[in-house]
Parts: C-alpha cells; structure tokens; sequence
C-alpha cells in the first residue's frame, strides 16, 4: 500500500513533466497536499465555521487598496543564480500590474470572461523596514555551499522547506505574520524530467483547500520560486529550456496560492476530473489544467448545456504559458481579500507600527494623480519619497498640508516623515 501512495505523489508532481527539449510548467503544491493527506492524517478537517463565514462575506472587504510588503531572499550559489536586483524589480512591476488589471495583455481577455475579470485591489511593495526596524531595500542576497533546493518526492516532509532555514544553508523568514517572505533559489526535484518552478503555502483555515493544506509552521510560510522564473528581463531565463515562463507570472500563479486561491480545475487529477472544484463560481469547472498548451478551443468539462463556458485558460491560477495569462476573477478577489482581512491581517499592519510613532491619518487620498494631502501634524518635518525598488525620488520640508505628486510617473511609492524623535511613513498609488 505504501509504494502504491508513493507512486501516486509521483504521477501527480511528474504528470507535466520535460518533453525532450521543453521542460513544463509546473507548481509543487500538489505534490505538498497530496503528501500531507496520505502521511499526517491528524490535520485532515475542515473548518465548518470557516466555510461559513466566509460564504456570507463574500463583498471583498471594505478596506481600499491592500498594500502587502515583500522580502526576497536571493539563495545562490555561483553568479547565474545571484540574479540581480533589475530583475526583482522587474518582478515586482508583474505582481502589480497583474493584481490590479494594469496587465498590458488584459485586453486578450476572451470576451466571455470581461464581465468577471477583477482588479483585485492588492498591491505590493518591498519592505522599507526589517524586523528589528532598520531601513532595508526588501531584498537580499545570500550565498550558499549548496548548489540546488530539492524536492524529495518520496519524503514525508517538504524538503524545499530547506530554502528557509539558515541551518540547511538557506535564509531564515523574515516575521510572517507581517511580510510575504519570497526565497529565489535553484529549484530541482529528485526525479528525472521533472521540473518545480514554484511553491507556496495557503493561509490556514480556507475552506476551499481540501482538508491538512495548511503551511506547517509560521518559519516556512511563504512562497518558494525558480530563479529562472523571476521577472521578464532576466538574463538567465533560459537556463531552464523554455521561453514560455520567462514573463513573471510564476510568482503571480504562486501568490495567489499563498492568498488562498487553488487551481482553477481544484487539483483532481484521477478518476473524475471534473468532480473536484476550485470553490470559486466565477471560474467554469474544468480537468486538470490547461497543461501549457495555451488552447482556446479547451473545454474539458462542457456538460452540453447552452450556458456551458469554455476552461479559463486566461487564469493566473490554471497552468499554461506565461503570456496566455491576463486575469483574475471577482470571485477570486473576494476570496483572495477574505483571506488577507481574516487570515493575514499582519500584512495589513503598518510595516513600521512596531517600532515607529504612528497617527491614524498620514497621507490621503489612495491612489491620486496629482496631490497627496498630509496630516497638518506633520507640517515642518522632513519628508523623503521612494520608489518600490526603494530608491529616493524626492527629498524636501513640508510646508502646507498638501504636497504636488504629478511629476511623478504612475506606480508605488513610500513617503517617510522625520520630525524630532519621531518617524512616519505611508504607501500611495500614483495613477495618470
């Protein structure tokens, strides 16, 4: 019975496996639920309760635009790997644009599915502060004797976790309960042919995963990525064989894991493969995933009725080709944000709350295209604006209660206040 379970957690990480020359995409999470079910029965369950509150606060939340912050932990182990901070920026410029529709490629979204697609109102930003409250650019570079982070198939244990830990030669998280901690790093599994470009643990407690998908430990919470994914300017995206996920959308197919979402055909991938669900009524039951082949013809659970939709090809959560990815649904945004507001509400902490001063109101509005108005509290003090990559834009006094932004391009930025002993900070959107 025991090789009979092994060989099924082996024909669901391999089920999209490297062609001679094309090696597929793939996200290790199936293999992390599968091996969970079988090995630690003690945290199958769902959470009734759970289910239910979350099915009757289906409005998304009333809290604007969610501004997350990020720390990358770059593992390396010779220069390709170290890739370079352009790329994280790179990266980070993907996350936005998909998160909030700004994706240059929305307008392939098939007209069937425009009445559904969502900007999700999330957003991202590099951490300004590390834990002990230093400055810091949000990413790090760290060097490693070992050369690659293995998944081990047949372990009881994910052994990508290693990544995270400075005692098996990788980094150790950052706080999770108050940053996305992302590890870049080169990814393998012990298996011939097949290839893991990224893994991320979902909040605990949402429904819609299937029972014991929760991350084991607040340590390894976050998300894990294949350095040749990151970004769509990275110089050694082709060190895995394909050109087909050299856009960034490895990380915006993760993220939304680690917010809760699962795969749009809900991970079945024997018997009926249109039994299992992704818990969203928006996205049309589907089998097994796109499988990379970008196919807008695909409709693998078309049960014969008038209403029936094709497979969602489009979904940052099915698994195809970087560039036939460009949306996500309103119902995957509610969910997402349920998640943020009751399962990771410390990303929603202030970043500097535990070791700045702080006052209720810093900057408004959010976003704006012209004019931040600043609390009449800070009038005098000395304010400095970065962008996401944490690079100064602007530097100067603040003299009135509003401040002129409409030379600034559109995207994110941080604005920091220094007044006496006293530091204050706050995120905005610049929109044209």
């Amino acid at each position: 019975m025991k090789k009979t379970l092994s060989f099924l957690i082996l024909i669901i990480v391999c089920q999209v496996q490297m062609t001679a020359q094309t090696p597929h995409f793939k996200c290790g999470y199936d293999h992390f639920i599968t091996m969970k079910k079988h090995h630690d029965p003690h945290w199958f369950g769902l959470n009734q309760q759970m289910f239910e509150a979350c099915k009757n606060n289906r409005g998304g939340g009333t809290g604007g635009v969610y501004t997350l912050p990020v720390v990358f932990h770059v593992l390396y182990n010779n220069d390709s790997q170290n890739i370079p901070d352009s790329v994280i920026y790179s990266q980070l410029d993907v996350l936005n644009e998909d998160y909030r529709r700004l994706n240059a490629d929305a307008v392939n979204t098939r007209e069937i599915f425009l009445p559904v697609a969502a900007d999700c109102e999330i957003q991202f930003a590099l951490a300004t502060v590390d834990p002990q409250g230093n400055p810091t650019t949000g990413i790090e570079h760290i060097m490693t004797d070992r050369t690659e982070f293995t998944l081990e198939i047949f372990s009881t244990v994910n052994t990508l976790d290693e990544v995270k830990h400075t005692s098996t030669g990788g980094a150790d998280a950052w706080d999770t309960e108050h940053y996305i901690n992302i590890w870049i790093c080169n990814v393998t599994t012990d298996f011939p042919g097949a290839q893991i470009f990224g893994m991320s643990y979902p909040p605990g407690g949402l429904d819609n995963w299937p029972a014991n998908s929760n991350a084991p430990t607040a340590e390894d919470d976050g998300i894990v990525i294949h350095y040749t994914t990151v970004g769509r300017n990275n110089p050694v995206s082709e060190d895995d064989g394909t050109d087909l996920n050299d856009l960034g959308r490895t990380l915006s197919h993760e993220m939304g894991h680690y917010l809760g979402l699962r795969h749009t055909w809900g991970d079945e991938f024997f018997g009926d493969v249109c039994s299992e669900d992704d818990g969203i009524d928006d996205t049309p039951l589907c089998g097994s995933g796109d499988q990379f082949e970008c196919d807008l013809t695909a409709n693998t659970c078309d049960d014969g009725t008038l209403n029936d939709q094709p497979d969602m090809i489009e979904n940052y959560m099915d698994y195809n080709q970087d560039a036939c990815y460009n949306m996500f649904t309103e119902g995957q945004k509610t969910w997402m944000r349920y998640a943020l507001e009751e399962l990771r509400s410390g990303l929603l902490q202030p970043l500097d709350i535990r070791t700045m001063h702080t006052m209720e109101k810093i900057t408004w509005p959010n976003p704006t295209s012209d004019a931040l108005f600043v609390n009449s509290q800070l009038r005098g003090s000395d304010y400095t604006i970065y962008n996401a990559a944490g690079q100064m834009i602007e530097r100067g006094n603040i003299r009135s209660n509003s401040l002129s932004v409409a030379d600034l391009q559109s995207g994110l930025y941080f604005i920091q206040f220094d007044m006496e002993n006293m530091t204050f900070s706050n995120r905005f959107m610049v929109r044209d």
